[in-house]
């Protein structure tokens, strides 16, 4: 080997030192740079979880604020009643912010929604953790105002302006005969072969402490109203003229049209241009509860109009009940809304016979004729439209009250028929009150705030 390949030999090994000392210094500036980023990503995510579990704990602290001071204000209700009950329907009352033991605090604001009768409030609180620029949480009650009374119900919100509407013929004859304006709750003894039926919603506290006295009957024509003198008419007044009786007064209820509160029947008894006479077979039917043997109302049964009876298992059952053709209810015994149909194809209405000792309380809306007789008690209201006569009705009159039959009005059996019966649109519901002078009317609901 000569001296020329040793210096060759020298000068390639140290390049390739040289060039690996160029190749460390980057992957080592780089794996700084690396261990850097990581660093302040943990530094940020040690924050964000931190933030995040404040936001979470007052955001908890909030819900509780809020569940506390609804609860503290629904049970304090009288401490708040005097500047509530000056409430007008669309205004509300603050009662400003409390602070709770913890630091947390609440605000409550009580707004009035009615438009005046039964009042309807909303129970709205606010709470706050970690103060004002902390999280916030919303909790609300809707509320009704202790009733008159504990029995205080419904209050009446369509129907009625009479005893009986209507528009046609009205004949009230013979002494023992009875049409009364008055308000009365149902009660008293059956007759005849009801005798041994007694009830008396009033005493069993179902019924508003308030009566609403009517007219006995409301008319579009007062000429066609005959009195012999001697059946009692009690209401003061006793008929009215409403020229605005037409047939929009029969055809729409509330929200309903006369077609849809037909279709809404539980049940269709009779034929068109038939008769159908239910002698002792309108009462009420019973199951029995396999598991404790307790008596149930079977309300699949479509003669079995419920009970007047507050200790009856059938009480609360008022069916809608379409009848047809000629109806006679006899020595019967129900509650119920009846509606008499009308026959689109021959162009007649239906006749219905309350008669024979038989006691029926709720509401009938009738196209056709609809006569009392012969010691039947009926409690409630009436609607005839005898533009739609039925060519059965043997007296050819509208409403036909006679022979010691006895028709009163009935605020507590019309609401609790609408009620029960499933139309309560047209009533607005009053629940008794407890204690603490208000009770709920619907589920609480939630909200959310962010600051």
């Amino acid at each position: 080997m000569n001296l020329g390949s040793r210096v060759l030999d020298n000068h390639m090994g140290k390049s390739a030192v040289e060039d690996r000392r160029g190749f460390v210094l980057p992957v080592i500036v780089f794996g700084l740079v690396l261990m850097g980023a990581m660093t302040v990503a943990a530094l940020l995510t040690a924050g964000d979880e931190g933030r995040s579990g404040r936001a979470m704990r007052e955001a908890t602290g909030a819900f509780y604020a809020a569940e506390a001071g609804l609860n503290r204000v629904y049970a304090n209700w009288d401490s708040v009643k005097a500047d509530v009950d000056t409430l007008s329907g669309g205004s509300s009352f603050d009662l400003g912010w409390r602070t709770l033991g913890n630091g947390d605090s609440y605000r409550g604001v009580i707004h009035r929604w009615d438009e005046g009768g039964q009042p309807i409030y909303q129970l709205v609180v606010e709470g706050r953790s970690g103060g004002e620029l902390g999280s916030q949480k919303r909790l609300s009650y809707t509320l009704t105002a202790a009733a008159g009374g504990g029995g205080e119900a419904y209050k009446l919100g369509e129907c009625c302006d009479a005893t009986v509407t209507v528009r046609g013929d009205v004949d009230v004859t013979h002494s023992g005969s009875t049409l009364d304006g008055g308000d009365e709750h149902p009660g008293g003894c059956g007759t005849g072969g009801l005798a041994g039926l007694c009830y008396d919603w009033a005493a069993a506290d179902v019924c508003s402490d308030s009566l609403y006295d009517k007219p006995a009957i409301a008319m579009q024509d007062t000429t066609l109203f005959y009195w012999d003198g001697e059946a009692s008419l009690l209401s003061d007044p006793v008929v009215v003229q409403e020229p605005g009786i037409d047939n929009g007064t029969f055809s729409q209820f509330g929200d309903l049209s006369w077609d849809s509160l037909r279709a809404m029947a539980d049940h269709v008894i009779g034929e068109d241009g038939g008769g159908t006479e239910l002698v002792g077979e309108i009462y009420p039917r019973y199951t029995v509860d396999p598991m404790t043997g307790d008596l149930l109302c079977d309300t699949s049964h479509p003669y079995n109009w419920g009970s007047p009876d507050p200790n009856d298992p059938c009480f609360d059952h008022f069916p809608i009940v379409l009848v047809k053709g000629d109806f006679a209810y006899e020595d019967s015994y129900g509650q119920a809304i009846v509606i008499m149909d009308y026959d689109d194809v021959n162009l007649r209405g239906t006749e219905f016979d309350l008669e024979d000792n038989s006691i029926f309380n709720g509401i009938i809306l009738g196209k056709g004729c609809f006569e009392v007789q012969y010691e039947a008690q009926f409690h409630g209201a009436i609607f005839m439209d005898g533009n739609y006569l039925n060519d059965l009705c043997s007296s050819d009159k509208t409403f036909d009250l006679n022979k010691e039959g006895h028709v009163t009005f009935s605020q507590c059996a019309v609401d609790r028929a609408l009620v029960n019966s499933g139309l309560d649109e047209y009533a607005e519901p009053q629940v008794p009150g407890e204690p603490s002078g208000v009770q709920f009317l619907d589920s609480r609901s939630f909200g959310e705030g962010f600051r």
